[in-house]
C-alpha cells in the first residue's frame, strides 16, 4: 500500500464569492485539517406495503474546512484580517505608521512625544491605535504605547500608556504600527488540500467563508489556535487549481509562550504585579447561508452577527484577588488587551475596549495543586478612536 503522510494545504482570496482566480494558491502552515462535504438528506414519508422506509433524497451539500496552527509572523494575518471582517479603505491592513528618526523625538513625563522635524499628523497614525516604540535608553519609553490625541509636533498616549521624561537625543527612535478592526466587509477563499505522497489527488472547496478564529497560549506551551470555515462546494480536481502553483509560506519561527507573551494591559495599564497562565480568544462570525429553489448548493453566504469571547487564568494572590473578583460580582466593564511576539519582529498586540466577566470556576483542584482564578469574559463593542468596534488588532512586521 502506497503512503499517503504528507499533506499541502494551501488558499487564495476571491474576488468573487464561489470563483477561484487564475492566480497562485498561498501555502497555509498547519498543524491538522479537515476538509469534506456532507449532504444533508430528507427521507421520503411515503407509505409502503412491505413496512420499508421509502428513500431519501439529497437536499444540500454542506462543504467545511477547519485548520489548526502554531502561529507564527506574516502566513496568518490574512486570516486574522478576514475574521473580523476588517473595513480598512485598502481592504487589508492599514496602512503602516513606520518613523524612524535620529535625534528629533524627545518623551514628555506626561504621556506625551514631542517631534522636532517631524509631523506626527502625516504619518497614517490613528485614535486608538496602539503603536510599537523603540529606541528610547529608558525602557519606559519604548513597547505598545495607545494614541489618545494626535497633533503635529505632539503625539498624547491615553492613561496607561506612561512616559518618562527623556530629552532627545542621538540614538534613532522609531514608531511602528498598522491594525485591523472588525467590520463588514465579508471575504472568501478558495481551499485546496494535495496529497503529495499520491499522484494528482486533491481537494477543492470555494466559497469558503471564516466561521471561527480562535487564539489558544498557555504556560509552556507553543500557541496554537484554529480556523472553521464553511463553504459553497467541494470538488475532486485531477490538478493543483487557481494558476496551477503554490507559493510557499514564509518560514518564520512559531511563537511559543515563554518568548512570545510580552504582556497584558488592563483599561489600558500594564499589569505587572501578577502573572497570567493562560488565556484564549474566540472570534465567531457566522455566516448567514442562502439556499434557493433548483440549487444543491448555498446561492449566497452573507453577513451575520460578529461575537467575541474568551478566558484567562491566573494564580490566586492579594495582588489580584479583590480586583478581579469585584469586577466579576460587579459586571465592571474593562478594556483588556495582550501582547506577543516571535522575538524576530513580527509583533502583535490584540486589544478588546470593553469586556466583562462572564463566569469564574471558584474551584480548588486538591493536593499540591495551585488555586487558581478562572474567567469567562465576553467583549462588545465600544469605542476606539472615532469608531465603535469590538476588536482591534495591531502589527509591527
Amino acid at each position: 500500500m502506497s503512503d499517503a503522510n504528507r499533506v499541502q494545504v494551501s488558499l487564495l482570496e476571491e474576488a468573487t464569492w464561489g470563483t477561484t482566480p487564475s492566480s497562485a494558491f498561498l501555502e497555509l502552515p498547519i498543524t491538522g485539517a479537515t476538509m469534506s462535504e456532507s449532504p444533508t438528506t430528507v427521507r421520503s414519508n411515503q407509505l409502503r406495503s412491505d413496512a420499508q422506509f421509502a428513500g431519501t433524497k439529497r437536499a444540500s451539500v454542506e462543504p467545511s474546512a477547519s485548520f489548526d496552527f502554531e502561529l507564527q509572523g506574516d502566513n496568518l494575518d490574512i486570516l486574522m484580517r478576514a475574521a473580523l471582517r476588517n473595513t480598512a479603505s485598502s481592504g487589508d491592513w492599514s496602512t503602516p505608521v513606520n518613523i524612524d528618526e535620529t535625534g528629533d523625538i524627545s518623551a514628555g513625563a506626561s504621556n506625551t512625544y514631542v517631534v522636532t522635524t517631524a509631523n506626527f499628523t502625516s504619518q497614517n497614525i490613528a485614535v486608538g491605535q496602539w503603536i510599537y516604540v523603540g529606541g528610547f535608553t529608558n525602557a519606559a519609553n519604548n513597547g505598545w504605547k495607545k494614541v489618545a490625541i494626535i497633533a503635529a509636533k505632539l503625539l498624547t498616549l491615553a492613561t496607561g500608556s506612561t512616559t518618562t521624561t527623556e530629552a532627545a537625543g542621538s540614538l534613532a527612535i522609531t514608531m511602528d504600527s498598522s491594525y485591523i478592526r472588525n467590520g463588514a466587509e465579508l471575504t472568501s477563499f478558495s481551499a485546496q488540500m494535495e496529497y503529495l505522497d499520491q499522484t494528482n489527488l486533491f481537494r477543492l472547496i470555494t466559497g469558503n467563508r471564516i466561521n471561527s478564529f480562535s487564539l489558544d497560549i498557555s504556560a509552556q506551551s507553543i500557541i496554537t489556535g484554529s480556523i472553521g470555515m464553511s463553504g459553497k462546494t467541494m470538488t475532486r480536481p485531477t490538478a493543483k487549481s487557481g494558476s496551477g502553483s503554490v507559493t510557499g509560506y514564509t518560514e518564520n519561527e512559531v511563537m511559543s509562550e515563554v518568548d512570545a507573551f510580552t504582556g497584558f494591559w488592563i483599561d489600558g495599564a500594564e499589569v505587572t504585579t501578577y502573572e497570567m497562565v493562560s488565556t484564549s480568544l474566540n472570534i465567531s462570525a457566522n455566516s448567514r447561508p442562502q439556499s434557493g429553489l433548483g440549487n444543491l448548493a448555498k446561492i449566497g453566504m452573507q453577513l451575520g452577527p460578529l461575537e467575541v469571547s474568551g478566558s484567562m487564568e491566573f494564580y490566586l494572590e492579594t495582588a489580584n484577588f479583590g480586583t478581579l473578583q469585584d469586577m466579576l460580582l460587579n459586571y465592571t466593564s474593562f478594556e483588556l488587551a495582550y501582547a506577543i511576539t516571535d522575538g524576530a519582529g513580527h509583533q502583535y498586540h490584540i486589544v478588546l475596549p470593553k469586556c466583562h466577566l462572564t463566569s469564574e470556576a471558584g474551584s480548588v483542584a486538591g493536593v499540591d495543586s495551585d488555586v487558581m482564578l478562572s474567567f469567562d469574559f465576553a467583549a462588545e463593542p465600544a469605542t476606539i478612536g472615532a469608531e465603535t468596534k469590538t476588536i482591534q488588532i495591531s502589527r509591527f512586521v
